[in-house]
């Protein structure tokens, strides 16, 4: 275990570079599929009435491509780990 630790640990620009270029390529897929939706989809957004969560999500989806929704729930998710992360250990000075 300790092995895998140090082998990651001296190689993690390999690991992040992977990651990275993963993400890359699903960005990739997402936008291209987002740019040939066909024409008159924005106009089925105004139909839908937001009322709760569930109905914002469904409006939201309609007209906003999956990569923009990826980029804000990675955001929020990642700045939600680091708030909690760096409450948990105090800096060192």
């Amino acid at each position: 275990m300790m092995m895998l630790n140090l082998y990651v640990l001296q190689h993690q620009w390999i690991v992040i570079t992977l990651v990275l270029g993963v993400a890359l390529v699903l960005v990739f897929c997402l936008t291209y599929q987002a740019m040939w939706l066909p024409r008159g989809i924005e106009g089925r957004s105004e139909t839908v009435k937001v009322k709760d969560l569930k109905t914002f999500f469904a409006w939201i989806t309609q007209f906003m491509p999956w990569v923009l929704i990826l980029v804000v729930v990675g955001a929020v998710t990642y700045t939600i780990i680091k708030v909690l992360e760096n409450a948990r250990i105090p800096p060192n000075w």
